[in-house]
């Protein structure tokens, strides 16, 4: 594992300065992002799930559904997930053909928003139960099947990949504090004094 956080990074996941969310709306940083995070999802579940009542070609709802699920995928890896968590992960195959999971994440985690964090984990969390139920429902629908495969594996790809990242960084913070306290001592006696 590699993490890779930078100036630039930091720069990429803004500055947290946004104006304050509209009474009764999206009570996060970023409801653009938000938005686009349930976004791409939930059409992909409408054209899957409805689009057999309002077109007839399967084709059709196969080439959109694979679309969206696509977009959503791209949208949730390079966008979404940097913005409302922080976190931003790719796998990559060195020249020896074995795999490198990569991860970054925002240089000051606490100007990460509760509510955007709370509602990515959900959202992302919920796409795979959702794509897996209905995997489970059409496992003898040889058309539809490969829909649901493809969602369940691209929503779990996600739930993987960002599920790995927050516990780099979590292994990374931990360790970053315990080499302070070691390297020092006087530090951490005053926090202690303090505390107490």
């Amino acid at each position: 594992m590699q993490s890779a956080p930078s100036d630039a990074a930091a720069a990429a996941y803004g500055d947290g300065s946004v104006a304050p969310h509209p009474a009764g709306g999206y009570k996060g940083h970023h409801p653009v992002a938000g938005l686009f995070h349930i976004g791409f999802k939930l059409l992909a579940f409408l054209v899957y799930l409805i689009g057999g009542l309002i077109a007839s070609s399967t084709v059709g709802i196969f080439i959109s559904t694979v679309l969206l699920l696509a977009a959503d995928f791209w949208v949730t890896k390079n966008v979404t997930g940097r913005l409302l968590v922080g976190l931003r992960w790719w796998n990559r195959i060195k020249d020896d053909g074995e795999s490198e999971w990569i991860f970054e994440c925002h240089p000051n985690a606490s100007k990460i928003h509760e509510f955007d964090s709370y509602f990515f984990w959900v959202v992302t969390y919920g796409n795979c139960i959702a794509w897996l139920l209905l995997t489970v429902f059409n496992l003898m629908s040889i058309s539809k099947l490969p829909m649901c495969l493809l969602g369940l594996s691209l929503g779990a790809a996600n739930a993987l990949g960002y599920l790995k990242c927050s516990r780099d960084q979590k292994k990374r913070f931990t360790s970053f504090v315990a080499q302070q306290a070691m390297s020092n001592p006087g530090l951490v006696a005053t926090a202690v004094a303090a505390s107490a």
